[in-house]
Parts: C-alpha cells; sequence; structure tokens
C-alpha cells in the first residue's frame, strides 16, 4: 500500500462519509482502516470529519468543560461502539475548544484498534450529518415548490 497525502487522505475520508450515506458500509470500513494505518492520515481524517461536525463553530470557541455528544447507532451489545463514541466525543470537544493538548492525551493513551474505532465513529456521525441536511434540504424544496406553484387563494 502506497501512502497517502493530505490531500488523497482528506479525500478518502469524505469518500468513507459518502461510503456510509450509501449504505456501503463495509468499504467505509476498509478505507477508515487505511486511514488509521497512519498517523498523519489519521488526524487528516479526524480534521475533515471534525469541519463537518463542527461547522458554524469556530475553534477554540467553546469553553473547555463543553463536551459535544457524538452518538452513532451501536451494534445491540456493543460495548466497543460506546466507548469510542466518548473518545470521539471527547476528540471532537478537544478540537472545538482549540485544545490539541487535549486530543493528543486522549488519542495517545488509545490502542490502534481503538483508534479505528473512534475515526470510524467520526465517519459515521459526520455521515449522519449530512444526511439530516440533505433531508432538511428536500423538505425546504419540496415545500418550496409546493407553495410556490400552489393557486393564489
Amino acid at each position: 500500500m502506497h501512502r497517502l497525502d493530505e490531500v488523497q487522505a482528506r479525500e478518502l475520508t469524505l469518500a468513507a462519509v459518502g461510503a456510509v450515506n450509501r449504505r456501503d458500509h463495509l468499504w467505509s470500513v476498509d478505507a477508515v482502516r487505511c486511514l488509521v494505518s497512519d498517523e498523519r492520515t489519521r488526524v487528516v481524517a479526524i480534521d475533515t470529519c471534525a469541519a463537518i461536525l463542527l461547522r458554524g463553530v469556530p475553534r477554540g470557541s467553546l469553553e473547555p468543560s463543553v463536551r459535544i455528544p457524538i452518538s452513532v447507532p451501536a451494534t445491540r451489545g456493543d460495548a466497543t461502539c460506546g466507548r469510542a463514541a466518548e473518545v470521539a466525543s471527547e476528540v471532537l470537544s478537544g478540537l472545538a475548544c482549540g485544545d490539541d493538548r487535549r486530543v493528543a492525551l486522549v488519542l495517545g493513551t488509545l490502542t490502534e484498534d481503538q483508534q479505528f474505532d473512534a475515526v470510524l465513529v467520526l465517519v459515521r456521525a459526520a455521515a449522519a450529518w449530512i444526511d439530516v441536511y440533505v433531508g432538511i434540504d428536500g423538505d425546504t424544496v419540496d415545500a418550496y415548490y409546493a407553495i410556490s406553484k400552489a393557486e393564489p387563494t
């Protein structure tokens, strides 16, 4: 496997997010495995997901005590997903607070498998965020067409 540069890592992260929304979960898992195999690409993946999830929240604008919850559908009885969601939440919260040391500390204590789980949760959370806003956009467009094309009363 060749090493990815930062642009390729960002594109692969976005593709993994897109794969989740297309229900191609096996492909997204393989993409995340590739991304977490190198520290540099793992950081790009985290930053890319954070850019989606923290849209409109300026970096460093939140108090250190703020915690951004992340919820993703877990497999029944899957404690690993719950732990990964906690880690992903801590990483995202640290980024929102502008506390890089906090993020490094959290990631530094994890095994490679735990880092994979946390990045996968971030990818799935980013996909869910996009899915919600695409749905809202569809609703607004439908409402626009329904009202704008209606006969005036």
